[in-house]
């Protein structure tokens, strides 16, 4: 009898590990899916796909009873600045380029370590490239400089320069901003990572008490009404 007791006792704890795997891995890809939508809504695909998750013990090791799972971004310091009020100031340079939807979309990059490189001079000759040299205009009252571009026409691609037939008559654009040069600037709480860890932490102990009474009323009757 004891022997049987031991044994079923014994399955029960095996089938509960792999129960509670199987939870791990639905939170795990379900919670991985919330931070990539709520990342996306406010800063695009690109730094929404650097979001990871992972189970341990890892699949092929020995299932557990108590399963972990972690969430971390490959750009670590963008969900930062983000996921709160962040104030980032100019570097070596006394300004930072920020780049209108009339730039060249170039110049930044993501470095090993998850933060992003702000490659301005990248950013500024690609556009100088495309344009011509950009004209400094300063803000009036303003710790700001506008770069412009002058003798440009838009196309389906965005700006580039005015061709002959444009020049001729007449039809260029001129001081159409491609930069705005700010000392620092403030960024908006835009993401919440943090609210999304509670909820998630919230759905897996849902989860894993859903999954353990169904195993322990299956074998034991217990909780059965």
């Amino acid at each position: 009898m004891a022997e049987t007791l031991s044994a079923d006792f014994d399955a029960t704890l095996e089938e509960m590990a792999e129960v509670a795997m199987a939870a791990a891995d639905t939170i795990e890809a379900w919670g991985k899916a919330q931070l990539r939508n709520d990342t996306e809504a406010a800063l695009g695909p690109r730094v929404a796909r650097t979001w990871r998750s992972r189970v341990y013990p890892n699949r092929g090791s020995k299932a557990s009873i108590a399963p972990s799972v972690t969430w971390w971004s490959n750009a670590p310091h963008i969900v930062r600045a983000f996921s709160e009020a962040t104030t980032i100031r100019a570097g070596t340079g006394k300004y930072l380029a920020l780049p209108t939807e009339n730039a060249p979309q170039s110049g930044y990059s993501f470095g090993q370590s998850g933060r992003m490189r702000r490659t301005r001079s990248a950013a500024l000759v690609a556009a100088e490239r495309r344009y011509g040299r950009l004209r400094a205009v300063k803000v009036p009252g303003k710790d700001m400089i506008l770069l412009v571009a002058d003798k440009v026409q838009k196309n389906k691609r965005g700006y580039g320069p005015a061709s002959a037939r444009t020049l001729k008559g007449g039809r260029e654009e001129n001081g159409v901003v491609m930069f705005v040069l700010l000392p620092q600037i403030t960024t908006r709480k835009l993401i919440d990572p943090q609210g999304i860890s509670d909820a998630i932490g919230r759905e897996g102990l849902d989860r894993f008490a859903a999954a353990f009474k169904d195993i322990t009323q299956r074998r034991f009757g217990i909780g059965e009404s």
